[in-house]
């Protein structure tokens, strides 16, 4: 099988040796240029660089990084990771973004065998010298607190359920993960893009497909209250979208594909989505009596790419492949990213998309968190690819993973990446549908998932 990403685009143009057709391109996983070593490493042809293709060439500026207890947590220059190369007290390796753009023999090569390692056998790492300065992730960290201490009528005004792209602000107790109620408020946002239709109080003047439903603008907080919180969020999020970009080209690389073979379905129209969190702490009697423990249930993300910028509060955990819980705990100056089960998917189970949770700690502060998830365009498709990296006889006989993946148990993912979306939104927040999308749902008021499958 392979890889089939889809996006309208100009018919004689084509990619990967492969013509395109009416609806789209279709990138094949056997156009590889360059060396695949017996590892499945891509070795670069020379003279071949990333620096300067994304989003108008921006640099990636050096940036120190230390562990939450003050040790210095740094790998070598050349990208190794080392014993001292880990998140404090989890094991989780810090990854240095620094070595890929770097100019020394081999320094890119070992970046990438690096990543495809944890990629292979975690599915979560940390990322330094990813490029979103460090005064901005300050920023955004900081005008998120303002938001939160607003007033909650204040807050209410940019309430989700006004939103038919499911955007604006959640309550404490309004989502739930797993089964479980989430313990956090928070703020959501995407592209800010013009509505393209939705369905009327009957059902009328709706627009097909429904991901397409997606599309719209967001709500932000008032300027009078936070006057710098749209300002700072969006250029978050476009920094956020150059770093996503620049390590899908890796991922690439790490699958011995070529570095831009991502490109078209991600680089010009790429569907992301921003939250901005606030886990208020919980009393200990009710921690240790295990009353509402989570912030988050335990979980794997649906799309792609999730990158996490937390502060020092701590409280996320990951789940191994053993199934034991390790703590994610904040590391100076870096990015958490785990990957999502569209990118297992499409990757046949070879690289993971790691279960994780959020704990509710007992204490006097609330932790926040700004997760940002990087996905393609809404037509993208994802089926298992069909390359040498996993489709080795050494990969057949030792995994028991499929090219299938499910989110939350029976509810199995659609390859295509915005219906999945769609559907993930419609089965979380019905009372929105019922609002914004009622030709979505039968005369009982219940979703009828045949129609967003179209």
């Amino acid at each position: 099988m392979m890889l089939h990403l889809q996006r309208g685009v100009d018919p004689s143009s084509s990619l990967c040796g492969v013509r395109s057709q009416r609806h789209g391109l279709r990138f094949c996983g056997d156009g590889m240029r360059g060396d695949v070593s017996r590892r499945n490493v891509v070795v670069m042809r020379e003279g071949m660089r990333v620096c300067g293709r994304v989003h108008g060439g921006r640099g990636v500026p050096a940036m120190g990084v230390r562990a939450s207890g003050g040790e210095v947590a740094s790998c070598d220059q050349e990208g190794e990771i080392r014993s001292d190369c880990r998140g404090e007290a989890s094991g989780i390796a810090v990854l240095d973004m620094g070595a890929y753009f770097g100019e020394e023999a081999g320094a890119r090569e070992r970046f990438v065998e690096n990543l495809r390692d944890q990629c292979h056998t975690v599915g979560l790492f940390y990322v330094k010298n990813h490029g979103v300065s460090r005064e901005l992730c300050d920023k955004m960290l900081a005008t998120a607190r303002q938001f939160f201490d607003l007033p909650t009528v204040v807050k209410n005004e940019m309430d989700y359920t006004a939103s038919p792209q499911f955007r604006g602000y959640m309550k404490i107790g309004v989502e739930n993960t797993a089964g479980l109620v989430d313990f956090r408020e928070q703020i959501e946002f995407g592209p800010e893009e013009n509505a393209e239709g939705n369905a009327d109080g009957d059902g009328d003047n709706a627009i097909y497909p429904v991901f397409r439903r997606l599309s719209g603008p967001n709500q932000w907080p008032p300027a009078t209250y936070v006057p710098e919180f749209r300002t700072t969020a969006m250029e978050f999020m476009e920094q956020m979208n150059v770093f996503s970009m620049h390590l899908m080209q890796a991922l690439a690389l790490s699958l011995g594909l070529d570095y831009d073979f991502f490109d078209s379905t991600f680089l010009h129209s790429p569907h992301y989505q921003m939250k901005v969190a606030r886990y208020p702490p919980k009393p200990a009697e009710d921690v240790n009596a295990g009353v509402g423990v989570f912030g988050v249930g335990p979980h794997s993300d649906t799309g792609f790419l999730s990158l996490l910028l937390q502060d020092n509060v701590g409280g996320l955990q990951a789940r191994t492949v053993d199934g034991a819980w390790i703590d994610v705990p904040p590391v100076e100056g870096t990015l958490v990213v785990n990957l999502g089960e569209m990118l297992q998917l499409a990757t046949h189970g070879y690289y993971l998309a790691t279960v994780h949770r959020v704990l509710s700690l007992p204490g006097s502060r609330s932790r926040y968190s700004i997760p940002f998830f990087f996905n393609p365009c809404l037509d993208a498709e994802a089926k298992p690819m069909d390359i040498e990296t996993i489709t080795s006889k050494e990969w057949r006989d030792t995994t028991a993973r499929g090219g299938e993946s499910t989110h939350g148990g029976k509810n199995k993912l659609h390859p295509v990446f915005g219906i999945n979306t769609f559907k993930s939104f419609a089965r979380s927040h019905p009372q929105i549908v019922k609002r914004h999308h009622p030709d979505l749902m039968d005369a009982q008021g219940n979703l009828v998932l045949d129609r967003i499958l179209g």
